[in-house]
């Protein structure tokens, strides 16, 4: 077996990482890497799609991986015999599923469920730069380009038997990853952490990998730099007595498809007597997760849930179709002390509508510190805004990556013969809290097992 990391090598995010035997090849995530491409583009300085993926592979923002991307996309031969036999999915992040709309459509991709559902809320809703559609359903003409799985499935792939399982991460749906094969077997955290709703989620992965006695062990390493305590439980509970506090609108900043963190805004929404207004596209994926019994999370019914239809000259189907089959908020002027009101960033200048009450309003920042230059800006950004309006700022936050101790818990419980740390910029740190032996991997560098 043969590990080659292309993308989540010093850097969080671009996971892109393939195994092979001689006869079989995987892909373990296909996440944009946001470092890279922003190493060599921003703003108006963009890559030209018209050359295909001439500009991607210039610079290695793509990995030159034969046999895996979409012809009319390569425009090189050397790329268009597909010897790529599948692409697994650990969550629906960007940075682990970005690229994967350039692939050739004949490699199936698995992944969970909830997973996919996610996928075609972000492709509903958002209009993509470059590529084809992320996923398709089959149709008479064209098989579906994906298949699903939960916990308790087992994917046989040629050399390969794979098993997924469920983990908490700050998105639904997040797996990792038991990959036997030739003697060898491999173990893939792709992102988790002990400190959710659901860390028995992430205990499963560790005992199931505890007990296949792993010979290489992938882990993330986001957070491997820092320790701390805060959890998911603590941020609900100073939320809600912030809130209790708060005389005026309550302005809730947190990513639409954090469905944990949703539910703490909920949760506080509900001992406080308030309602939680949530922007459309918040609304339509709820809206999509609603059948799924796993997930045990509010519905667009509940009484204390409630729509902002922000005005615009135009709004997208998928947009109208919320609008026919729920009731929204359509004014501006509603009872601040009723709501806490979802603002995400690039939602900011529905305050401009809405006037919320100086002096009295809170703006509650649900995100971590900004961990690059551009971050850093936005955030600073937003402080304008927050000053503006002279709201009171609280920032409530827990990671969805495991801190220093608990990522050196999961490695010394599993016990694998060796550690590869990916999705990290610090990978060295690994040696300094772990007795088990370390390989620091090299972007595109082969590593027999």
């Amino acid at each position: 077996m043969q590990v080659i990391p292309y993308g989540g090598v010093n850097e969080i995010g671009g996971n892109t990482i393939l195994v092979e035997t001689n006869s079989t090849k995987i892909l373990l995530d296909f996440g944009k890497s946001f470092k890279q491409e922003g190493t060599y583009f921003e703003g108006f300085l963009l890559p030209r799609t018209f050359q295909g993926l001439k500009d991607f592979l210039e610079f290695d923002i793509l990995p030159r991986i034969k046999g895996l991307y979409a012809q009319e996309y390569a425009l090189d031969n050397e790329f268009s015999e597909h010897t790529v036999d599948a692409c697994l999915l650990s969550h629906a992040h960007l940075d682990h599923f970005g690229n994967l709309n350039l692939i050739d459509k004949s490699i199936p991709i698995f992944m969970g469920e909830t997973t996919a559902t996610i996928i075609q809320s972000i492709q509903d809703t958002t209009r993509t730069r470059f590529g084809r559609p992320y996923i398709w359903q089959a149709t008479a003409e064209n098989p579906s380009n994906f298949r699903t799985f939960r916990t308790g499935d087992v994917i046989q792939l040629k050399d390969f038997e794979i098993t997924p399982i469920h983990v908490d991460h700050s998105l639904p749906g997040s797996y990792s990853f038991i990959v036997e094969g030739q003697q060898k077997k491999l173990g893939y955290t792709g992102d988790l952490r002990l400190h959710g709703w659901r860390e028995d989620l992430t205990k499963d992965f560790i005992e199931v990998a505890k007990q296949k006695n792993l010979d290489v062990l992938l882990i993330e390493g986001t957070n491997i730099n820092e320790d701390f305590d805060m959890n998911e439980r603590k941020v609900q509970e100073e939320l809600s007595q912030a809130i209790t506090r708060t005389d005026g609108l309550a302005i809730a900043n947190y990513s639409l498809r954090d469905i944990d963190r949703f539910r703490s805004f909920y949760l506080a929404a509900k001992e406080n007597g308030r309602k939680l207004l949530i922007n459309v596209k918040q609304a339509y994926l709820l809206r999509l997760l609603q059948d799924d019994p796993h997930l045990e999370i509010p519905t667009l019914d509940d009484p204390l849930i409630e729509i902002y239809k922000r005005p615009k000259r135009k709004y997208y189907k998928w947009e109208n179709f919320l609008f026919k089959n729920h009731s929204m908020v359509e004014s501006s002027d509603f009872d601040q002390t009723e709501y806490i009101f979802h603002c995400e960033f690039w939602n900011l200048t529905d305050l401009i509508d809405i006037q919320p009450h100086p002096k009295k309003s809170t703006y509650f920042y649900s995100h971590g510190e900004p961990f690059d230059e551009e971050g850093a800006i936005d955030f600073r950004r937003l402080q304008e805004w927050v000053n503006h309006f002279q709201l009171d700022f609280k920032q409530y936050h827990a990671s969805g990556h495991a801190p220093r101790s608990d990522l050196k818990r999961i490695v010394e419980e599993i016990q694998p013969q060796l550690v590869i740390p990916i999705h990290t910029e610090h990978p060295e740190m690994y040696q300094e809290i772990l007795d088990i032996p370390i390989l620091l991997a090299t972007r595109g560098r082969t590593i027999s097992i």
